[in-house]
């Protein structure tokens, strides 16, 4: 019998919880630093998503954004010139 991960409908995808992520950065720079619990409740609060996500895929998503800032630099709006 081969057993499956599965999560509720109501529950953001990974990708859903990413993008979340990423604007509630560009809202709040600091949010970056909070702990990947905090954050999670913090994006409901916000409005970026309807349910608490997993804790363990706001911390990938967290991660994934200090990677690529280390990669590329932190995401910076432009002035115009």
């Amino acid at each position: 019998m081969i057993s499956r991960s599965t999560t509720p409908d109501n529950v953001p995808d990974s990708a859903e919880i990413v993008e979340a992520v990423k604007k509630a950065s560009r809202d709040n720079p600091r949010a970056r630093n909070l702990p990947a619990e905090e954050m999670a409740r913090r994006l409901v609060l916000g409005g970026y998503l309807q349910e608490e996500p997993p804790v363990p895929f706001v911390a990938d998503a967290l991660g994934t954004m200090e990677a690529e800032d280390q990669a590329f630099g932190p995401d910076v709006p432009m002035e115009n010139q």
